[in-house]
């Protein structure tokens, strides 16, 4: 890998530039294919599988002059696999290998076996692609047809197959032919995310016209290449619906859309990505004309991808918004989307998921070709302050959130990436003053946005957001008196948020202000609703807060932080070894019994003795503690399928859909 890393371009490394095709078969690829054990007809018939670009088995057979049975009698069939009348190699390391040890000549002429075929079969396109290849001179006569089967190739979101066929365009033509082609090649490239050689392909595009005696080439080059240089320079909004056409056009103004309605309306962000959820995806390079006529170019689904990551994130679904992303990252080029916001995006998940950057969001770091936007970097220092928090340095985390503020302002809050509250912390580092001057720079912050929210959402600023952020402030510094009020607040500023980890993060901020208050009965009703809203949301390095906190000495009775402990050890979740009071190990399943009932949670649901039945109110009871129903058809003497019917009478009763409300209802009392 390193000796092909040796051959290649920095851009090719990024991904901003298109990879050589074959890649090159270093020493390294040799060494691990081994000998192939091939005579000239098997290399024959190997080159010429290599140089296709449709897979049709018949297509082979006749290029190649030999028949199904001598094929796979063989070697060369036992490089190739076979089924339904189409061909693949097993590996493309042995493509590369035969591709490169074949001379010029041999190439030419397997080209022009496949051009002939290909003619026979009434298939002008692909003949004369292969005649291009096997034209050692450069004819002026092919270019033009070239110059238009890319451009059928970019209207069908064929982006690779467009990039090589103009560029083969360029190598025939000649000035305003030339300029017309290499202009394709740089919009080609450009929509594959190979900025550096849509660069090199647009200039080359305007000097080729300006050879020539008018300008045709440069109008089509101007627009894209300040695309190009702009991405490169990671401006965020570069990337607009005008400057696209059909499935891309769409896919990009529901992503912009979405971006700006995730503060205020994430309602109808949702509704309006459901609207392009059937749009086609981009298509791997692979063979001619195969697939959706109408797909999407892999820029414009990087973006359409990050809105729709950003939008589950939103809405406080980590695994949902983990799982779109970690796709994208690895066929689309993420880190040019909204001036590299998907990988602000990632490192969070990553640290909210398991508390640690993994390999692919370091690869997807390091492929940023330019500049990254300015709400970019100043997410950085939040994912520093995560890390801190992590680690117990709250001085440390309200510092660099502090930080991060101020550089990203209201665009940083509005992304909603997830982030501890600036006030909280410095109340748990014992740093009262300067908590209350936090909060009330926060409070005249919010205050001019007190008036009813907009149905955008957006053009005031991340309205949603400040509100939240104030409630939790204010809950943090609560004293025993206004604790209940100040709690209500906020459950309410986080359910009019509609995420699920904003509202555990809400908990997880009710039980240590409960906790500071000496109310450890309290504290542990809120722990537990935290983690389950954490395991729901799959923020487990969160979940594990939550589970440490509850193994606290004195927070919850002796009994229920050994049950939590031993649920924790049983499932191997426990704290890394060495790890500090809110170490961040493996999470726990969650499916484990958290601990037994806190001093006056049972009266949590006192409130429902009037609505639910004895039995359904022991089952409510239990599940709000959180007991799986394994756990409390165990506890009272039941089967699970009676536990299942009590809980779904339970849930129609109180218009709640899952235990996670139903628990949030109970704590709301």
């Amino acid at each position: 890998m390193d000796q092909t890393a040796r051959m290649l371009d920095d851009e090719h490394l990024l991904g901003t530039a298109l990879m050589p095709d074959p890649l090159p078969a270093a020493r390294a690829v040799r060494e691990a294919v081994g000998p192939l054990g091939l005579d000239d007809d098997a290399r024959r018939v190997l080159l010429v599988a290599a140089v296709a670009v449709v897979d049709r088995t018949e297509v082979l057979l006749a290029a190649s002059g030999t028949d199904i049975d001598t094929l796979m009698a063989g070697p060369a069939g036992r490089h190739l696999h076979l089924v339904g009348g189409r061909f693949r190699f097993h590996h493309p390391r042995i493509r590369s290998i035969v591709h490169e040890d074949a001379d010029l000549a041999t190439r030419t002429a397997a080209h022009g076996a496949l051009a002939e075929v290909h003619r026979r079969a009434d298939e002008p396109l692909i003949a004369m692609w292969h005649t291009a290849l096997s034209t050692l001179a450069g004819d002026p006569l092919l270019a033009d047809g070239l110059v238009e089967l890319a451009e059928q190739h970019l209207a069908r979101g064929d982006v690779h197959r467009a990039h090589e066929v103009a560029r083969e365009a360029a190598s025939h033509g000649t000035d305003e032919m030339r300029a017309r082609a290499f202009a394709v090649a740089g919009r080609a490239a450009l929509w594959a995310g190979h900025v550096h050689d849509a660069v090199v392909h647009l200039r080359r595009a305007a000097q080729a016209a300006g050879t020539g005696s008018s300008a045709d080439g440069a109008p089509d080059a101007a627009r894209p290449l300040g695309i190009a240089l702009a991405l490169l320079d990671g401006r965020p909004d570069v990337v607009v619906p005008g400057d696209a056409c059909g499935a891309d056009r769409a896919a990009i103004a529901a992503a912009r859309k979405t971006m700006r309605m995730l503060d205020g309306a994430p309602g109808e962000a949702a509704s309006i990505l459901g609207e392009v959820a059937e749009l086609a995806p981009a298509r791997p390079p692979s063979w001619w004309f195969d697939g959706p006529t109408d797909a999407m170019t892999p820029l414009a689904e990087a973006h359409l991808r990050v809105a729709q990551s950003y939008l589950a994130l939103r809405l406080g679904d980590i695994t949902g918004a983990a799982s779109v992303l970690d796709d994208a990252v690895e066929r689309l080029p993420v880190a040019l989307a909204f001036g590299g916001l998907g990988i602000a995006l990632a490192r969070r998940l990553d640290l909210v998921r398991e508390g640690h950057l993994s390999r692919p969001t370091a690869a997807l770091e390091a492929s940023v070709p330019g500049h990254v936007a300015p709400v970019v970097r100043a997410a950085t220092l939040g994912d520093r302050a995560q890390t801190a928090v992590f680690d117990g340095r709250w001085v440390e985390a309200a510092t660099l959130l502090g930080l991060a503020a101020e550089r990203g302002g209201d665009e940083l809050r509005r992304l909603w990436l997830p982030t501890p509250d600036p006030v909280e912390l410095l109340v748990l580092a014992g740093q009262d003053r300067a908590a209350r001057h936090s909060h009330e720079r926060l409070r005249l912050h919010v205050l001019p946005a007190a008036g009813p929210e907009s149905a955008g959402g957006f053009s005031g600023g991340p309205t949603r957001r400040r509100r939240l952020d104030l409630a939790r402030a204010e809950l943090a510094l609560a004293d025993a008196s206004g604790v209940g009020r100040a709690r209500e607040r906020a459950v309410e500023a986080s359910l009019r948020v509609g995420s699920t980890f904003e509202r555990g993060l809400t908990e997880l901020v009710a039980a240590r202000a409960y906790a500071r208050l000496g109310l450890p009965g309290d504290a542990a009703a809120h722990l537990l609703g935290a983690h389950e809203l954490f395991e729901e949301s799959g923020a487990k390095a969160w979940e594990h807060i939550a589970e440490q906190a509850l193994r606290t000495p004195g927070l919850v009775p002796a009994g229920a932080g050994e049950t939590a402990g031993r649920a924790a050890d049983e499932s191997g979740t426990g704290p890394a070894p060495g790890a500090g009071q809110t170490a961040i190990g493996q999470a726990t399943p969650g499916q484990a019994a958290l601990g037994q009932a806190a001093p006056g949670q049972e009266d949590l649901c006192g409130q429902w003795d009037t609505l639910l039945t004895e039995r359904e109110l022991d089952v409510a009871r239990l599940v709000v503690q959180g007991r799986t129903n394994r756990q409390v058809a165990a506890n009272l003497y039941v089967s699970v399928r009676t536990v299942e019917v009590h809980l779904g009478r339970v849930f129609r009763k109180l218009g709640v859909r899952s235990r996670t409300e139903l628990a949030v209802l109970a704590l709301r009392g």
